[in-house]
């Protein structure tokens, strides 16, 4: 009886283990979320020739769309509330842009809807 014993412990905590990691792997991960539809409209016209994969390198150090859905849902947050700033500001698109390509520059409405969105991330994400 105790060879029995002790041939089936090691199969029990194995059991154990591997259980309680197939209920941690089915908890719900804080994923990054993708940008709604109306914000990426925005985005690609005004800011992905410069912030994106093919934008310049310091352009796309501090912000590269085409990496968006890789950053965490904090940077996200942090992201969509200097994009706001800059655009409010009119920081951005740079004035020389501004000048050379007019059509970049966000509308009133546009940049509403960019304020609404930067506004949407919950308050605390942990």
């Amino acid at each position: 009886m105790k060879k029995t014993v002790v041939k089936l412990l090691p199969v029990s905590v194995f059991s154990m283990l591997f259980f309680s990691f197939l209920i941690k792997a089915q908890e719900t991960p804080k994923t990054a979320a993708a940008l709604p539809d109306d914000v990426n409209k925005i985005i690609t016209a005004s800011c992905t020739p410069c912030h994106s994969s093919q934008g310049g390198l310091m352009s796309k150090a501090k912000l590269n769309v085409t990496e968006w859905a890789n950053y965490s849902p904090e940077k996200q947050k942090e992201k969509a509330a200097k994009i706001y700033s800059e655009i409010s500001e009119g920081k951005m698109p740079p004035k020389m842009t501004r000048e050379k390509r007019p059509e970049l520059i966000p509308t009133k409405e546009q940049e509403e809807i960019i304020k609404k969105w930067a506004e949407s991330f919950p308050a605390e994400t942990k």
